[in-house]
């Protein structure tokens, strides 16, 4: 096997569920394991959606430019240029999520930077936050 396979493809599912709050609709992200128990009630299962993505790991150069593009910002009263992870996390989602099942009106839609951005935050925020943690081994799967 080779290093230049691209054999990181990494699923991330994101369960979610919509509340009704004071007559208005709530996104709530749940849990795994909490949705995972939800999923065995039948009742309860019916109001869980799942948004299953891909995702894939960057490569040396586009963490470069990743990190390069995140550079950018100059801090005005040094001159010097400071790094923002906004910057940074925005650049890594849009590299590194590659698929998902989300459509609207029945239709696929397709995974692109302004579709990203037309998401609910909590959504993004989330699906990053489980993409950073899989990418980052434990100790113990490093002693497989």
């Amino acid at each position: 096997m080779s290093l230049l396979d691209g054999i990181d493809d990494i699923e991330i599912k994101l369960y979610y569920k919509y509340i009704t709050v004071k007559g208005s609709k709530r996104l709530i992200i749940v849990e795994n394991m909490k949705a995972e128990e939800l999923l065995k009630d039948k009742e309860k299962s019916k109001e869980i959606e799942m948004l299953v993505t891909g995702w894939r790991m960057l490569t040396w150069k586009e963490q470069n430019e990743v990190s390069n593009l995140a550079s950018q910002t100059i801090n005005v009263q040094t001159g010097e240029k400071q790094f923002s992870y906004l910057i940074y996390r925005d650049s890594v989602i849009k590299r590194c999520l590659k698929t998902w099942n989300l459509t609207m009106n029945e239709k696929p839609v397709s995974v692109s930077a302004d579709m990203i951005d037309k998401l609910p935050g909590p959504v993004v925020f989330s699906l990053y936050e489980k993409f950073e943690r899989l990418i980052d081994y434990s100790d113990e799967e490093l002693k497989n």
